[in-house]
């Protein structure tokens, strides 16, 4: 691997020469650096790895492999860059800085996404598919902030032809466990995977209704009453980042799901 030694090159430039080498762990991390260049002067190693999903030991192997002897070497380094940058830049404008921090806005997202791309098992998107295409109807269910994405499925859904309603009061979704039958299709958002759906899903399934429940929380007790679970990423609350929003990632799996039926349906014409 390529070390410092006699070398006059930036860090984030050592990091992009050595992506090739490093392993799928140690690159998430790295793409997280090359993304987020400044969030590292407010963390430590350890909140490094929690917000890649990585080990510890991951984030000190890469900084080894760099020619570091650990992260604090490292993260030196690159701070001592970073401000030698930023000095030999000329002063901008409020309106410059703006047109700057945009990008970033979106690379956080951007970071959050990627990670989708290891953690979640097609096959498990592939399940969901098979029982959309073939219901007769699907109801998407979501409370408070995760109503916005039970209603942009159930609208997606519209737009190929499925029979998909979207449900935000908890009364109206009690009222669909006397409706609702074999061949009906039930998607849950729900941030945490909240006990709320427990009894409901319960119910439907008695009914032989399918139960598919999208959450951000995979460890839930919900999840132990559901047909299919589809666990994503919840997006990485960082120092010195504003708060990110959920309904974005949601929004790029329902995306995903939506591809995965298109090319479902076009094998079924």
């Amino acid at each position: 691997f390529v070390s410092r030694g006699g070398r006059a090159m930036s860090v984030l430039k050592l990091l992009e020469e050595n992506l090739s080498n490093f392993s799928r762990n140690e690159r998430r991390v790295a793409d997280f650096i090359l993304a987020h260049p400044k969030s590292i002067k407010e963390l430590s190693g350890e909140a490094v790895s929690a917000t890649c999903n990585a080990s510890r030991s991951t984030v000190l192997r890469l900084c080894q492999k760099l020619g570091y002897q650990g992260y604090s070497d490292f993260k030196f380094a690159l701070l001592s860059d970073l401000e030698n940058t930023e000095s030999a830049l000329p002063t901008t404008s409020p309106q410059d800085h703006l047109a700057q921090e945009i990008p970033h806005a979106i690379s956080y997202y951007f970071h959050e996404i990627m990670q989708m791309e290891s953690l979640l098992d097609s096959q498990i998107l592939d399940t969901a598919i098979d029982a959309i295409s073939h219901a007769n109807r699907v109801i998407t269910l979501g409370l408070l902030h995760s109503a916005v994405s039970a209603q942009q499925f159930a609208f997606r859904l519209n737009k190929f032809g499925v029979d998909a309603h979207a449900i935000s009061d908890y009364t109206i979704m009690a009222s669909y466990e006397r409706i609702l039958k074999s061949g009906d299709v039930v998607v849950i958002f729900s941030i945490s995977g909240r006990d709320t759906y427990i009894s409901l899903a319960e119910e439907y399934r008695k009914n032989r209704v399918k139960v598919i429940l999208i959450t951000m929380t995979s460890n839930c007790s919900l999840s132990n009453y559901v047909d299919t679970l589809i666990a994503i990423p919840y997006p990485a609350s960082i120092s010195g980042m504003y708060p990110m929003d959920e309904a974005p990632i949601f929004f790029m799996v329902i995306e995903m799901l939506i591809e995965s039926l298109h090319q479902k349906l076009q094998q079924l014409v």
